[in-house]
C-alpha cells in the first residue's frame, strides 16, 4: 500500500467479506488490524479479499 486510495480500498476489501465486523488499515504500519466471526469466515478468506483487490497480504 502506497497512499490512502489503497488504504480505503485495501480496508473496502475486508469489509466486504460476511462475518467481519470492524477493520482498521493502517498505512504507515502497512498491517490491517481485522475482527471477525470465526463461525461465518476465516483468515483465508479475508486475505483472498485482499488479493482480488490486487494487493499481497504479508
Amino acid at each position: 500500500m502506497d497512499c490512502d486510495h489503497c488504504v480505503l480500498r485495501v480496508g473496502r476489501a475486508i469489509a466486504s467479506v460476511k462475518g467481519v465486523t470492524e477493520v482498521d488499515v493502517n498505512l504507515e504500519k502497512q498491517e490491517a488490524v481485522v475482527i471477525f466471526e470465526e463461525a461465518r469466515t476465516d483468515i483465508e478468506k479475508i486475505k483472498a479479499s485482499v488479493r482480488e483487490a490486487g494487493y499481497a497480504p504479508l
